[in-house]
């Protein structure tokens, strides 16, 4: 069987135009739904979109990923729409176009992660009936400001509120350098300007060992994330507050994924989730870093699997 694979727009309730794309057949049993985190793609699960079609068979799950707003392929949306509860609206509205009629296993990286946790909070109704099991990678439930961006905690108050301006001044200096190039008839400058910072970006981001076409696939997503989408939803992860909203998981199939090194949410998040959803299973990956799809993939790849074949059931 040749795996069917395509790709989509969506619109929002706002407007936006959504990249969509999906992979295997419409009547699979299950559909595995990806959503990347801050300053990624669609790219950032591209060994899941791989792997699980070999795992599950292919005419045995369907796969929909899609950009965020600001991100990838999809529009910027309007200014002040960079909120996590508009993402949680955005999704709605992909699971409505694409998501099917059977379960869905979700798994949500970083601020995919947040995204369910808006959703679960102001939709709870879509939980057990579309979404049937989740898994929620290297992301937090809040207060994600402790301890992360290497930031000691002892300075957390005030990185809370000089952070998001730092991001916002990056952000459009790369804005404002990627403009003056397209001007001058080139292209590739927010590349160009990411590359110059992959040292600390490899240290900030990933864990001990990766392959470094990996961190080349974060810096080329990274460099076309427009500054207002870059710092606005900065701003919003610092917001995030809802593990109130876990709550509404407790009665699906729950694994919750972190890295011991990742830097930009550190360990300790992992673990309030798991305090505060103790029917959730937590797995810990010794040395890596923030992009745990990435690597550690044939790890997240099997938990999904394993996620599939419990709702496929």
């Amino acid at each position: 069987m040749t795996i069917q694979a395509g790709r989509s727009d969506v619109t929002t309730t706002d407007g936006v135009r959504l990249n969509v794309e999906t992979v295997g057949p419409d009547d699979a049993p299950v559909t595995v739904l990806l959503v990347h985190g801050w300053t990624c793609s669609t790219r950032s699960w591209h060994n899941q979109v791989e792997g699980l079609p070999r795992i599950l068979g292919e005419d045995a799950v369907r796969i929909v990923t899609y950009d965020h707003r600001g991100h990838g392929r999809s529009g910027a949306g309007p200014s002040g729409s960079q909120r996590i509860e508009q993402l949680a609206d955005d999704l709605a509205t992909v699971l409505d176009a694409v998501g099917g009629d059977g379960p869905i296993v979700y798994a949500g990286h970083s601020m995919g992660g947040m995204t369910l946790m808006a959703l679960a909070d102001e939709r709870p109704e879509l939980f057990g009936s579309r979404i049937a099991a989740a898994a929620l990678v290297s992301t937090t439930s809040g207060q994600a400001s402790s301890g992360a961006f290497g930031i000691p905690n002892r300075f957390d108050s005030a990185a809370a509120a000089f952070a998001p301006r730092a991001v916002n001044l990056v952000g459009a200096r790369i804005e404002r350098k990627a403009q003056r190039v397209a001007l001058r008839g080139r292209r590739g400058l927010g590349l160009a300007a990411a590359r110059l910072q992959r040292p600390a970006l490899r240290q900030a981001v990933f864990g001990k060992k990766v392959d470094p076409a990996e961190v080349d696939l974060f810096l080329e997503d990274l460099a076309v994330v427009p500054g207002p989408s870059y710092g606005g939803f900065f701003e919003a992860i610092l917001q995030h507050d809802r593990g109130h909203a876990l709550k509404v998981l407790d009665q699906l199939p729950v694994e919750i994924m972190h890295g011991t090194r990742d830097r930009l949410l550190p360990p300790r998040h992992a673990n309030r989730m798991a305090a505060e959803l103790p029917s959730a299973r937590l797995w810990m990956y010794p040395g890596a870093g923030h992009m745990l799809m990435q690597e550690r993939p044939r790890d997240v790849t099997h938990r999904l699997a394993s996620l599939a074949r419990k709702v496929r059931g």
